[in-house]
């Protein structure tokens, strides 16, 4: 549910203007769309919201659950080609018209895969940025880097699958690109006093961007013997930072000859 919460908050646009502003916002309350929840305090400070929903939805969504588990499961042990709707529907414990309830075919459980890891990394992004709101820029790039990684790492066989085995739907990678450009730009314009003057923002977040999408993979899971996660991930915040602090800008490159 805090996710969730996370994902209701930065579409909504209330994540950006935290950021931006460098403040806390005021509270607007804390009505939950289609339920009933309420939001208290707790011994250590922090405060727990209580949602209710119907037996129905939480049933709901335990069979989607189970169904799209029941795909990544199936893809480790026996492969792309053995994934149909009655041995998802046999793995994941429901019947064959429950799936079909769902996912009409096979693609649809696919795409649905690829929207949750999507969905589920730019939450991340978006609560490591607001963490960092206080760090220094490198700081700000080291968190979102760690986060990335780790999302990767805690389960490489799971990452893998969804990167390499599943067909990947149309237009998702364009779609976390453009979000992640998004978020990377409103991080970068808030720090934009430790970077040089006249810095075009979207290309800068279009470059950091890419880096950390690509690097933080690679250091998950594409790294060679020899090189620790810790010496991929110094390197990496490295380059992103010498790059953003101008060290090399204004220097004529030997590709520019040959253009």
């Amino acid at each position: 549910l805090s996710d969730i919460a996370a994902t209701s908050l930065a579409n909504f646009g209330l994540l950006a203007e935290v950021m931006v502003a460098g403040q806390d916002r005021p509270r607007q309350g804390n009505d939950v769309y289609a339920a009933f929840g309420r939001d208290f305090a707790i011994k250590d400070g922090r405060r727990l919201m209580l949602v209710a929903i119907t037996p129905r939805q939480w049933r709901a969504r335990q069979t989607v659950e189970a169904i799209l588990e029941a795909v990544v499961r199936i893809v480790k042990r026996e492969g792309i080609g053995a994934v149909n709707t009655n041995r998802v529907a046999e793995v994941a414990g429901v019947s064959i018209g429950s799936v079909y309830q769902y996912f009409p075919d096979k693609r649809a459980m696919f795409i649905a895969l690829h929207r949750q890891h999507i969905e589920e990394i730019d939450r991340l992004i978006h609560r490591t940025i607001v963490e960092c709101g206080q760090s220094s820029l490198e700081g700000m790039i080291c968190g979102v880097f760690d986060a990335m990684v780790d999302a990767h790492a805690k389960d490489p066989a799971y990452s893998s699958v969804i990167f390499s085995e599943i067909p990947h739907r149309p237009h998702g990678t364009e779609e976390f690109a453009v979000r992640l450009h998004g978020v990377i730009r409103l991080a970068l314009a808030a720090k934009k006093g430790e970077m040089p003057r006249g810095l075009d923002l979207d290309v800068a977040a279009f470059v950091v961007g890419n880096i950390v999408d690509a690097l933080a993979h690679g250091a998950a899971m594409r790294r060679p013997r020899g090189v620790t996660i810790e010496v991929a991930r110094e390197e990496s915040v490295r380059a992103m930072v010498g790059y953003l602090r101008g060290r090399g800008r204004g220097r004529r490159l030997a590709c520019e000859d040959r253009a």
